[in-house]
């Protein structure tokens, strides 16, 4: 893994020299780019305003946002001769940086690494010391993380094996099979050895996983105490307590799970550091610095990273390295930011709004635009100095600020004061919805550890990705004296080429105020910290209207509007709950203690807590009945009225308008506007300039209306009967003097109304005519009221009767839970279904869980799953499931079952027979792990499949050991251990055949060299002569006759027979057959066969002589071409046959051999090279340099002359002792 820092020491001594202006760019020179941009991304467009427009910065903000709104981010560029001050105190300026680790700041990638780091904790827990090796594939490490999603995504390992679809994987991680023709094999083995063990142990510890999680969201995090086991919360027996190196929580070694005999010897994690890598993930500190000193260190890395001494670096290369760096999860490069550094604490770049004379106001500068009077931040009381005050960024090359909005979705403004480029990308806010779903849609891992994430500006995305799902993504070049604006709502990100110098600071315009509330609901549903209140923003502004334009009221006016309607709502919705009320100056700056929003108009509080809560979280306060709490507020509802009508009144309304609402209302046929309408119509008419007549007009209708139905609702009241139908008779007669069309119908529907209500008295089923009828007079009294309620009920009920016929669907739930709240209706049915609620819900939940295998139960507990929902204790509460889940959770059971018994049965019967033959195979095993990690069901038997795969793991890593030593690395053990076989079986069978030659034991083939000692014909590619040999008179010398077999260098690693062996006893402990235990007990046997029949000529005689030795050539002969060492016989061997016919070679002829030779052959012309076999003359023509056994200087009869046999000289061979009876003839 690469890996580059730019951190350096911090500079100890403070230079209080200022910072040279003259070493940065000043100047915005662009350069010409050569390519399309990377992903290819469009441009934002370039704004060049005129020093006319240039004079208002808000105004030609407005003037161009139609356009600006549509890309997220536009650059202005400004008239030449603007070029403010740099007044920064540099000699004093010190800031902190923070360390960015690239590949982690990006989503993906982020999710890559912690994936990665994951798989090497757990491997280290299970003795590997390494951690993870990642494998390679076509020379590149192949990506894990990938490499499960893909596999997961196609329906996991077993499925994806069935159906041999690991080539088509292989395409989608960007292999072919011409770059790499063991493709499917590698991704696989990959998968099993490093990905599946991890899966199948997560899959296992998945629950204990969540409710470790879950506790440690509900703890203190910075109260760990390291001497409490996590799991008993006990003190006890401190000597067995291991402690995470992870957490430094304490663990009782027998409170595991599986428990441990000891502490470990390595570094050891427990569940939540194991699999919570990357929640509390953020930015370091980096050193602190000053603008020289930090200049060095970026000049420094940048240099040293691109290693480009004359030539600059173009913005081009440096955009492409950055995605590639971002992107690469093998790769890290670690940066610093000094970001978001408050101006109030380090001083701003611009001239303070003090030291601006007048002549001399600069509009642009970032201290006076978020004060501007057209800026609603100068109506808010409380201190948002971290909006309305610019931050400074200092910058590297690479250093980067990730996706994010502006707080409350206010817009923004950047300037470059000085230094490199600086890149943005931009989405317009048209696409935030679709933006986000593909972030949450990339990156779930993340959102699960952190729901806020995209709150949290430690995120990015490549832009590809977001244009693949059709997200608009904008790209714009800053450069020194440029301006950046975003607009509300769009997100933005981007990153440093270099050294440069940035200000930046929001501000609000009156446009903003829609996009500014829908941020406050957003803050609300994710319990985030607002900045200030929207509510105090609204009504000091409607108190300080003199402040606004004339053309900012109607933005107010809305904004208002729907703070009334909003705050009405929940207040007459908390009051119908009985609860205390009263009018108090409420705390400054008080908030909700669930969901944190500010409560400026009112809020709930108790005598039990200091803490208050907003109106929708008057339950999540305290556990106090409601009716002990008080609803506090700060103005009334007439005062809110009040405010808004003064705004109203401001604003002015349009006549035309007004009579058209107007006759719509009264004339328009099916229309039955309700009172409160009418009274609001009425109001807005009142305030503006509507013509006396009409107001009088709708005057006289609300009062006759309002004051008919009145006494309708005294006549209601009557408890006689007899009175109650004589004011029936006399509001009949009233009602003919109204002159209303319809009224006659209405007087009708009255009596007829009037006649129903002993209906209701007498509790009997009032019929529907009844209720509309009094809904089309509008009455309200409280007999209607409660015709009202009983009609609903019954409403509520059939639709209840219907919804519970049918397959639980949590929806219709919710809304029949939803209208009982609205209508107020209670009792037995309701509260059954509040139950029903719940336990269908639960239900669905756990069965979605098991469905995605993340919770495993006991085997037996399946038939309460296909029982789900049915309670025999009270069948009212007993709930039906959708077929189609119900079948699914069915096969899942089935299939389930299958693998549980299977895995039974394999581990306690099939795995226990005696020959290793008869037991399952590897590939049995695996198959078995990946149907496991589809199981519903818990075992232990996993744990023991795990195990022994491990074991057969280590088994395999012992044969490499042994076979792969001083071989081709390309090949597989399997492949090996079969070409090993093919050449026992060879030499073996070909032990007693007079027409083999060589040590390979086989037929004359091309090139062949005759042993001038023995006379044996060998093949040139065996004995690897030079050829040299057939341009001199020199002699050649044999391997068996000069007992030397180094130049045979595919036999010089051979594996030894007892250490196969070993391998063949450790494997028959195995619980499952190794595939290539066959050939190697195959081998194994042959081999064994053939040593004893060694052993057995060795032991024929006493001791064996002359008349022995051909047979002792050709058994030495086969010993060295077998690939399989019988290192004891060989030996015993060559030492007979040195004692009984030596070869002499006199120590000047080796050294001539393995020195002057190879000087020669340097030397040597192409030699004409003649076909021959065993019985012609030839030359070889191969050149070796390890031939210290092959030659001698000299003419092949003086060499002969001096062979003479030396006395003999007894070699005992350390085997079992000689049987006297032996028949060498059977043998040899």
């Amino acid at each position: 893994m690469r890996r580059s820092s730019a951190r350096t020491a911090t500079t100890t001594q403070t230079n209080r020299d200022a910072f040279d202006l003259t070493s940065v760019k000043r100047d915005a020179k662009e350069d010409v780019r050569l390519h399309e941009r990377i992903f290819g991304l469009k441009e934002a467009p370039t704004f060049h305003p005129t020093k006319e427009e240039f004079k208002d910065p808000l105004a030609y903000i407005e003037k161009i946002s139609a356009i600006g709104e549509k890309y997220g981010i536009i650059k202005i560029v400004p008239p030449k001769d603007y070029k403010p001050e740099f007044c920064l105190k540099t000699e004093n300026f010190r800031f902190r940086t923070r360390i960015q680790k690239l590949n982690s700041m990006e989503g993906e990638t982020r999710t890559n690494v912690n994936y990665l780091e994951q798989l090497t904790k757990y491997h280290l827990l299970n003795g590997n010391k390494s951690g993870v090796k990642i494998p390679q594939l076509d020379k590149r490490p192949i990506d894990l993380y990938k490499l499960k999603k893909q596999v997961d995504d196609r329906g996991g390992f077993q499925l994806v094996t069935k159906e041999k679809k690991w080539a088509e994987i292989g395409r989608s991680l960007g292999y072919t099979r011409k770059q790499c023709t063991s493709m499917s094999n590698a991704l696989k083995s990959a998968y099993m050895k490093v990905v599946l063990p991890y899966e199948i142990w997560y899959s296992t510890h998945k629950q204990d996983v969540d409710n470790l999680i879950k506790k440690a969201d509900n703890e203190d995090t910075m109260s760990v105490d390291s001497d409490i086991c996590e799991v008993c919360q006990k003190t006890e027996n401190d000597q067995d307590l291991l402690l995470c190196d992870g957490c430094n929580r304490g663990y009782h070694l027998y409170c595991l799970s599986p428990s441990l005999p000891n502490v470990p010897k390595s570094d050891w994690y427990c569940l939540q550091c194991l699999t919570a890598v990357g929640k509390d993930y953020g930015f370091e500190d980096g050193e602190e610095y000053s603008l020289t000193d930090f200049q060095k260190v970026c000049s420094k890395f940048k240099k040293n990273w691109f290693k480009k001494e004359e030539i600059p670096v173009t913005e081009e290369e440096c955009e492409d390295e950055f995605w590639r760096l971002v992107e690469n999860p093998h790769e890290t490069c670690e940066v610093e930011y000094g970001a978001d550094l408050h101006s109030t604490q380090h001083g701003s770049a611009f001239m303070s709004a003090e030291q601006m004379e007048k002549d001399r106001f600069d509009p642009w500068n970032l201290n006076v635009i978020p004060v501007a009077p057209q800026s609603l931040f100068t109506h808010i009381k409380t201190d948002i100095s971290g909006m309305m005050v610019p931050w400074l960024y200092v910058g590297m090359c690479f250093s980067a600020f990730c996706w994010h909005n502006e707080d409350h979705y206010t817009y923004s403004i950047n300037y470059m004061h000085w230094g490199e480029t600086k890149t943005w990308y931009g989405v317009p806010g048209s696409d935030t919805a679709k933006f986000e779903e593909t972030m949450r849609n990339a990156v779930p891992e993340l959102f699960e550890q952190q729901p806020d994430l995209l709150f949290q500006l430690v995120t990015m995305l490549s832009p590809g990705r977001l244009l693949q799902e059709d997200v608009q993504v904008y790209a714009v070049d800053q450069r020194p004296g440029q301006f950046v604006v975003t607009y509300p709502k769009a997100y933005h990100s981007g990153f440093n080429h270099g050294f440069n110098f940035c200000e930046a600071v929001n501000f609000a315009p009156s446009k903003w105020l829609e996009h500014g509330l829908e941020c406050v609901k957003r803050y609300k549903q994710y319990k985030r910290q607002p900045c200030f209140s929207h509510d105090e923003l609204l009504i000091t502004s409607a108190l300080n209207l003199n402040t606004l334009s004339h053309e900012d009221l109607p933005w107010l006016v809305d904004g208002l509007f729907e703070m009334k309607r909003r705050e009405f709502k929940e207040r007459e919705h908390i009051r119908h709950q009985d609860i205390k009320e009263q009018v108090v100056e409420l705390k400054e700056e008080a908030q909700c203690l669930h969901c944190h929003c500010y409560t400026y108009l009112s809020y709930i509080s108790c005598q039990c807590t200091e803490k208050v809560s907003c109106l929708d979280h008057a339950s999540e306060l305290c556990g106090c009945d409601l009716n002990s709490k008080t609803l506090c507020t700060r103005l009334t509802d007439q005062e809110i009225t009040e405010i808004v009508r003064k705004v109203k009144e401001d604003v002015g309304t349009n006549f035309e308008i007004w009579e058209s609402k107007l006759n719509q209302i009264m004339f328009e046929p099916h229309v039955s506007p309700d009172m409160e309408t009418l009274l609001e119509l009425l109001e807005r008419g009142e305030d503006t300039s509507v013509p006396q007549e009409s107001l009088d007009r709708l005057r006289d209708y609300i009062q006759t209306v309002t004051g008919w139905n009145q006494q309708v609702d005294t006549a209601l009241e009557q408890k006689d009967n007899e009175a109650r139908q004589r004011l029936a008779l006399d509001l009949l007669q009233k009602a003919y003097s109204v002159g209303f069309d319809e009224r006659e119908l209405k007087v009708a529907a009255l009596k007829k109304y009037l006649d129903g209500m002993d209906e209701l008295d007498n509790k009997k089923m009032v019929p529907a005519s009844y209720h509309q009828s009094g809904r089309h007079l509008r009455t309200n009294s409280d007999k209607y009221k409660q015709l009202d309620q009983l009609n609903e009920s019954h409403h509520w009920e059939d639709h209840l009767e219907q919804v519970l016929k049918k397959p639980f669907n949590q929806k219709n739930i919710k809304k029949l839970l939803r209208e009982a709240k609205e209508h107020g209706i209670k009792g037995p049915l309701l509260d059954n279904l509040i139950q029903i609620e719940q336990m269908g819900k639960n239900w669905l939940y756990r069965i979605d869980q098991i469905c995605k295998y993340k919770e495993k139960i006991n085997y037996g507990e399946e038939q309460e799953l296909l029982e789900a929902g049915i309670n025999k204790q009270n069948p009212q509460l007993s709930i039906v499931f959708e077929p189609q889940l119900m079948n699914k959770l069915r096969d899942l059971i089935e299939s389930s079952k299958q693998t549980y018994h299977e895995l039974e049965h394999m581990l306690q019967v099939e795995c226990k027979e005696p020959l290793l033959f008869d037991r399952p195979t590897v590939a049995d095993a695996q198959r078995l792990v990946a149907a496991s990690k589809e199981m519903i069901f818990q075992s232990d038997k996993l744990k023991i499949l795990s195990h022994e795969l491990g074991r057969i793991s280590l088994w395999n890593v012992k044969a490499r050991a042994i076979f792969m030593q001083g071989r081709q690395i390309t090949k597989s053990l399997d492949t090996i251990i079969k070409e090993t076989f093919s050449n026992v079986q060879s030499i073996v069978s070909g032990q007693d055949k007079n027409d083999l030659y060589c040590v390979c034991r086989k037929q004359e083939a091309g090139l062949m060299i005759e042993c001038d000692h023995c006379h044996e014909w060998y093949h040139n590619s065996c004995v690897k002569v030079p050829r040299s040999v057939v341009k001199s008179s020199m002699v050649y010398f044999c391997p068996i006759c000069t007992g030397v077999s180094d130049s045979v260098h595919h036999l010089t690693k051979k594996p030894k027979f007892d250490a196969i062996s070993n391998l063949i006893t450790t494997a028959n402990a195995l619980m499952f057959c190794p595939k290539e235990y066959q050939m190697l007990n195959a081998s194994y046997q042959l081999m064994s066969e053939f040593k004893d029949r060694v052993q057995t000529f060795c032991r024929s005689r006493i001791q064996l002589t002359s008349g022995d030795i051909p047979h002792i050539r050709r058994y030495l002969q086969s010993l060295e071409g077998l690939e399989i060492d019988l290192m004891d016989e060989t030996e015993f061997l060559k030492s007979k046959l040195q004692y009984l016919s030596p070869a002499h070679v006199n120590s000047d002829a080796r050294e001539l051999g393995i020195h002057e030779l190879d000087r020669k052959d340097n030397n040597l012309n192409e030699p004409v090279i003649y076909h021959s076999g065993p019985t012609a003359i030839h030359e070889s023509s191969y050149y070796s340099s390890g031939a210290s056994h092959l030659l001698l200087p000299t003419k092949r009869h003086q060499m002969e002359s001096s062979l003479q046999p030396k006395s003999q000289k007894v070699i005992k061979l350390t085997v079992k002792p000689p049987n006297q009876s032996t028949d060498f003839r059977h043998h040899s």
